[in-house]
C-alpha cells in the first residue's frame, strides 16, 4: 500500500544532513531510484517510509503529507473554542436579559470571551503549523 509523503520536507531533511539522494539511499538501505521516486512523486510503501525516516532520524508520521492525528487535533481544538465562546456568550446574554448586570458588564464579558477565543484559535493555528 502506497502512502503520500511530504516531498518538500523530505528534500529539506536530506539537505540539512548534507546528503545526496545516493547517500540517503545508502543510509536507508534503499535503491537510489526509490529515493528519487520518493522526492519526485511523494508516494511510497510503508517500509520505504520507515527506512527513510530512520535514516533521517525522524518519526515516519512526520513525513506524511497531512498527518491524520494533526488534523483531528486541529478540528477538535477549533470546535472546542467555538463551543466555549458560544456557551459563554449565551450565559452572559442570558444573565444580562434576566437583569443580573448592566449592558456595560455584558459587553465587557463578551469582549473577554472574544479575546480568549481569539488567542485560543491563534494558538491552535500556530501549534498545528509546526512540524
Amino acid at each position: 500500500m502506497n502512502r503520500s509523503i511530504n516531498k518538500e520536507l523530505l528534500k529539506r531533511l536530506r539537505a540539512e544532513k548534507g546528503w545526496s539522494q545516493e547517500e540517503l539511499a545508502i543510509a536507508s538501505d534503499l535503491s537510489a531510484r526509490t529515493v528519487q521516486r520518493l522526492e519526485a512523486e511523494g508516494g511510497a510503501s510503508t517500509s520505504s517510509i520507515k527506512s527513510v525516516a530512520a535514516a533521517l532520524e525522524v518519526d515516519m508520521h512526520n513525513l506524511e503529507e497531512k498527518p491524520r492525528t494533526q488534523l483531528i487535533g486541529v478540528r477538535w481544538g477549533y470546535g472546542g473554542a467555538i463551543v466555549g465562546a458560544a456557551s459563554a456568550t449565551l450565559a452572559i446574554t442570558w444573565n444580562w436579559v434576566a437583569g443580573g448586570g448592566s449592558a456595560y458588564e455584558a459587553g465587557l464579558g463578551m469582549g473577554l470571551v472574544g479575546l480568549v477565543t481569539g488567542v485560543s484559535c491563534a494558538f491552535i493555528g500556530w501549534a498545528s503549523s509546526r512540524q
